[in-house]
């Protein structure tokens, strides 16, 4: 049986263990963004194409969310500090290959190793969230995780574009080392254990077919944004995923200690927040997508304009994401996630009806990711604190591994619309299908959006006797 000793009041060594923790992740996901940006360089360095530079983003997503499913098992078998010192050697081993590397395959290998970290890191910052840190004081917790991590994204592309630009790609591993390896001695000192370790078998069999599920849907969505649906290896794919997914389902239910109990699954305000969790991100995705698409095809601006069209809206939603926390607090959570949802979507109807221009989709963003920051947090906190804490770890795997998958979905169902419109044969010149491409994705995400609202709201209304 578990033991579980929650904090009465933050600690200073508690709130210092979750920034540990969270600096492993951010770095992770700062090299992630800050390497896209590098990618035309990395495709004429290692002479490869672009469908095969990509791997070092797509293999990533995929690795992390193969290890974030893990993340029940490790926390009932390991103790959270020896998870994270493994975990930031692993991703510290990834950095300096990839510091060093003249060839794609050992710089792949090096990011697959700093995937690991990532998928093991994310989680277990929640977890250590969820078990120690007091109810009340949970949404500033987790806000503080997320204004940690949510910085990546937001400097990621200006800090990997500037360091490569002036000092080449490999700087930007160099850079990170010094705070992975600040990161390793800080948990060393701060992360503790509350709870007890038990020696639970690990379901193989169980985390093999749900890694089926997403090999085979990273291929699918892979595939989708370049062949379509209609094609005998879309199908099968299509099909590989489904059935390795319900074969996990049926599996589960007939054995003790399945790796995640999908059990979970009949609180109903857990699962409509995680539905609502994947279909908003989806929909942040594809803005991601196509206001650098719209700003140097349609508008003609360079992609230095382009990044700092996105920045302020990233920067809001690391800020936000404190803010809305300690508002849950005080409030509880109906007022930050239906004010998060409502500017969603005000911003999703700004980018559609105002005219394609920099300040305008510069304002309509800052606003989606504004109300982004007030809600994705807060939904988790929601979620997961109404589920019984034998349950809670599943649910941070879930999140964790939502969020990678939908970040994939979404940047494929963007760049799939994107296509369609631009290989049409009409009389419109690319600027002007590019364009109109634009102007539908905008109107699909609304319709996304308001899907996602209605299952966030959906959530708030749920009582669930079993929470």
């Amino acid at each position: 049986m578990m033991r579980i000793q929650t904090e009465k009041k933050l600690s200073v060594r508690l709130i210092l263990s979750v920034l540990a923790i969270g600096l492993l992740g951010f770095s992770d996901i700062m090299l992630e963004t800050a390497l896209n940006v590098s990618f035309p360089v990395l495709m004429r360095t290692f002479n490869v194409p672009s469908s095969t530079v990509q791997w070092l983003t797509s293999g990533v997503i995929l690795l992390t969310s193969m290890v974030v499913i893990l993340s029940p098992w490790l926390k009932k078998r390991f103790t959270n500090r020896s998870q994270f010192v493994v975990a930031t050697v692993i991703s510290i081993l990834g950095v300096l290959i990839d510091a060093v590397s003249s060839h794609f395959g050992l710089t792949l290998f090096g990011r697959l190793l700093q995937g690991i970290g990532g998928g093991v890191g994310m989680p277990l910052m929640y977890n250590v969230i969820f078990e120690q840190v007091p109810e009340k004081k949970r949404g500033t917790m987790v806000g503080l995780g997320s204004l940690i991590i949510s910085f990546a994204p937001a400097i990621g592309p200006a800090f990997g574009g500037y360091l490569t630009q002036n000092f080449g790609w490999r700087t930007v591993f160099w850079v990170v080392l010094p705070v992975q390896i600040g990161s390793l001695i800080l948990g060393w000192f701060t992360i503790r254990q509350v709870s007890e370790v038990v020696r639970e078998k690990l379901d193989l069999f169980g985390w093999l077919q749900l890694s089926l599920f997403f090999i085979s849907g990273i291929f699918l969505i892979e595939r989708l944004s370049t062949h379509g649906l209609i094609n005998v290896i879309s199908v099968v794919l299509l099909l590989v995923m489904i059935i390795s997914l319900l074969s996990y389902f049926k599996r589960s239910k007939r054995i003790t200690y399945p790796l995640i109990d999908p059990a979970i699954f009949k609180f109903k305000s857990f699962s409509l927040s995680v539905a609502a969790s994947f279909t908003t991100q989806v929909a942040n995705l594809t803005f991601n997508y196509a206001i650098p698409m719209a700003l140097q095809i349609v508008l003609l601006k360079n992609s230095q304009v382009a990044g700092l069209t996105l920045l302020p809206g990233a920067l809001g939603y690391a800020f936000m994401a404190i803010v809305s926390g300690r508002l849950y607090d005080r409030y509880g959570p109906k007022l930050p996630i239906v004010t998060g949802i409502t500017m969603i979507i005000v911003g999703a109807m700004m980018m559609l009806f105002l005219p394609l221009g920099v300040f305008n989709m510069t304002l309509s963003f800052m606003v989606v990711q504004l109300g982004a920051g007030f809600w994705f947090g807060n939904n988790m906190t929601h979620a997961i604190s109404h589920v019984p804490v034998a349950y809670q770890s599943a649910g941070n795997s879930i999140f964790s591994a939502t969020n990678n998958y939908s970040a994939a979905v979404g940047i494929a169902l963007a760049a799939g619309v994107m296509t369609i419109f631009q290989n049409h044969n009409s009389t419109l010149n690319y600027m002007a299908k590019t364009s109109l491409g634009t102007t539908w994705l905008f109107g699909l995400d609304i319709i996304i959006v308001i899907v996602a609202a209605t299952l966030s709201l959906r959530a708030l209304r749920v009582v669930n006797n079993k929470a």
